[in-house]
């Protein structure tokens, strides 16, 4: 658990887990779980005082980080009423290979001193989201798409060719940093449902490596992370992080990137 209070708590979701069911899921989701014990009476689940858990959003399983759970109506509907009015504030971190970062929408702005060439790459994308009416996906549709917002910052590059970006947003769709990563050319790495590159091996980082493992990934599932969390509250915004799983962090260590 990352944070509590009487109306809601916050819970660090690994990968795999759906926060609430959905048609493109079938991965178990924590709303079904949550209420099913509690309504076994886990007495670890009563001490929360909750009446039912209800996800404050949809979070993709295979993303982990910030899952928020109200636990009574009421919360649920003011929880969900600010997620969809655009109030609260996301910031997700992943990673992706070099590329034209950018070239699918507005011009990316350069300034500050990080990166590559001493410069910060940043930009916003803006390409209205539909899902695939076939595959369980979202694709960019200025005809019928709904309108999605997500802010990119470069924050590391490293002389391997991988770079950690920043996403943030006000407010999300199913997949919709995935989505606009993958528009505007840097999908992220795992991703083979938006064409993300594979992890590398350790021999690919290390040639000369002479390990029994030097040949397998050195990362799985999607390097996509909700490390932090800005919910309104009546006085003022609490903030919730989550730190990136280990097996993030050592992947970080392993590709070089220092930020």
């Amino acid at each position: 658990m990352l944070a509590a209070t009487e109306d809601w708590l916050a819970l660090d979701k690994s990968a795999g887990f759906g926060t609430r069911a959905h048609p493109w899921d079938e991965t178990p989701d924590l709303d079904g779980a949550l209420n099913v014990q509690l309504e076994a009476e886990k007495p670890e689940l009563q001490r929360t005082g909750a009446s039912l858990f209800g996800s404050a959003y949809y979070l993709d399983p295979e993303i982990s980080g910030v899952a928020l759970f109200a636990k009574n109506r009421d919360a649920l509907t003011d929880l969900r009423n600010h997620f969809g009015s655009a109030d609260c504030k996301f910031t997700f971190h992943f990673v992706a290979a070099r590329g034209s970062a950018g070239a699918s929408g507005a011009a990316p702005t350069q300034s500050g001193s990080t990166g590559e060439g001493g410069q910060t790459v940043a930009f916003q994308a803006d390409a209205p989201l539909l899902p695939h009416r076939v595959k369980h996906k979202m694709i960019p549709s200025t005809a019928k798409g709904k309108k999605s917002f997500t802010r990119f910052k470069r924050l590391a590059e490293t002389d391997k060719g991988w770079v950690f970006w920043q996403a943030e947003v006000d407010f999300f769709r199913p997949h919709q940093v995935r989505a606009h990563a993958a528009t505007h050319g840097i999908p992220v790495m795992g991703d083979a449902l938006y064409d993300g590159p594979v992890a590398p091996t350790v021999r690919q980082l290390q040639p000369r490596a002479r390990r029994s493992d030097s040949e397998a990934p050195v990362y799985q599932g999607l390097a996509i992370h909700l490390s932090r969390a800005e919910i309104p509250q009546a006085e003022k915004s609490l903030v919730i992080e989550s730190p990136l799983p280990k097996a993030f962090a050592l992947l970080l260590k392993r590709l070089g990137v220092e930020f």
